[in-house]
């Protein structure tokens, strides 16, 4: 849809969020939600375009097949399957009611002449975010998107065909795409070791955790509804191994032995296709040093139920290795929410420059336990919710000038669409 150029010339760039890969995970689409947020306090514009695939019937037909088979699979070997639900067109409109400005959900034939179509019908001048290569000759600008190379500097998380699949796809997009969007300088870092010779420009988006309604209004009240403890951590996040909630468990085990009765509550969901058996792992060293009672798993929870959870906790402890932005969704909400967090010290990580945190050594329990403690016995002051307000609307601000800036970089390196 229609934005106004922030610099010397009126001019307009209208443009469309393709949602085919973001939309398949909640953090993908809390980040559609915050690049629309952003832009929508940028200009004027307040109705904004999220295509979908509609898949043909061939790929209909070719997915119940894939389906089956998984399923036969499972039931043979006796497996729970370990991949998660896509998100549900009735979730995807929820969560982008939420936003400043609407969201016009509008599907198209999954196909390159089906997004060219409905690109040419919508007057679109540019698409984004793009995870797969449309090609150089695509009669539309395109910018790309990748979230991370974890492949790269984690290989051992990954098979070798997976780290093949990604190699292939980010050298195709870094060769086509005039300009492509990172969540983090570190991941320009990594692209510039990795991908020496590639062609676009790269583009890192400022840390911006989102313009929360929670901080506007009294919280959702779950304290009955999930038996919450007096004392209580929190951990949001997928149980992805690299997450290393593993490292918090240990810390937890540090913090009873030192005479601390205090919880970790978990949420989020508890799969990993690559490693399915991770979940079931951790909770039976859970069980082996006797932490039952005192790790909580609540799975996926509504967003506002985890967004008071997470304002009534000590603090937000992200154990990860490894992000593709700064401590991953759950330090976003831990900021929006005016939570303190306790975060690994990975690069990525340090690029976290608002809000009240406090760093230890990545993979460390006795690092982490020595932290959880000091906020137990010396709580710090939580940011205000008016000065929170204050400096997330003016982050939105720069991180929707910051996306303007890529889209007008996009549609000057590229001939708008006229015909298909």
């Amino acid at each position: 849809m229609p934005m106004k150029n922030s610099g010397s010339e009126s001019r307009e760039v209208r443009i469309a969020f393709l949602g085919e890969w973001l939309t398949q995970w909640t953090g993908g689409v809390d980040f559609l939600r915050l690049c629309i947020s952003g832009l929508s306090s940028t200009t004027s514009t307040r109705a904004w375009d999220l295509l979908l695939p509609k898949p043909t019937l061939t790929q209909r037909a070719w997915s119940a097949a894939s389906s089956m088979k998984r399923q036969f699979f499972f039931f043979l070997t006796k497996r729970k399957s370990s991949r998660s639900s896509p998100v549900s067109n009735a979730e995807l409109r929820d969560a982008m009611n939420h936003i400043d400005g609407t969201v016009e959900i509008i599907p198209y034939r999954n196909s390159p002449a089906g997004l060219r179509t409905v690109l040419s019908r919508r007057k679109s001048e540019v698409v984004f975010p793009c995870q797969i290569s449309l090609g150089k000759n695509f009669p539309v600008a395109w910018i790309g998107y990748i979230p991370d190379l974890q492949h790269k500097l984690l290989p051992h998380f990954f098979s070798r065909n997976e780290c093949l699949q990604r190699d292939r796809l980010f050298s195709k997009v870094l060769e086509d795409a005039c300009a492509v969007v990172v969540n983090a300088r570190a991941v320009v870092d990594d692209i510039e070791e990795f991908y020496p010779d590639h062609q676009a420009k790269i583009f890192a988006l400022p840390f911006c955790p989102p313009m929360n309604p929670a901080l506007s209004r009294e919280p959702v009240d779950v304290d009955r509804t999930y038996n919450l403890p007096d004392k209580y951590f929190l951990i949001s996040n997928q149980f992805w191994i690299h997450k290393s909630h593993e490292t918090a468990f240990a810390a937890l085990r540090l913090v009873r032995d030192a005479g601390q009765d205090v919880h970790i509550l978990c949420t989020g969901n508890t799969t990993d296709y690559r490693w399915p058996e991770h979940f079931n792992k951790l909770r039976t060293w859970i069980a082996k040093n006797h932490l039952d009672k005192n790790i909580r798993f609540l799975g996926i929870v509504p967003k506002g139920d985890q967004l008071a959870i997470m304002r009534q906790s000590v603090a937000l402890i992200q154990p990860t290795l490894f992000e593709g932005g700064p401590g991953g969704g759950a330090i976003y909400d831990a900021v929006s929410t005016c939570t303190p967090g306790i975060v690994s010290d990975i690069d990525v990580n340090r690029e976290i420059d608002i809000g009240v945190i406090d760093f230890f050594r990545a993979g460390s329990a006795e690092d982490l336990a020595t932290k959880m403690l000091k906020f137990l016995n010396d709580p710090p002051a939580r940011m205000g919710r008016d000065e929170a307000l204050e400096i997330l609307t003016q982050r939105r601000r720069e991180f929707g000038a910051r996306l303007l800036e890529v889209a007008d970089f996009a549609r000057d390196s590229r001939v708008p669409i006229t015909e298909v």
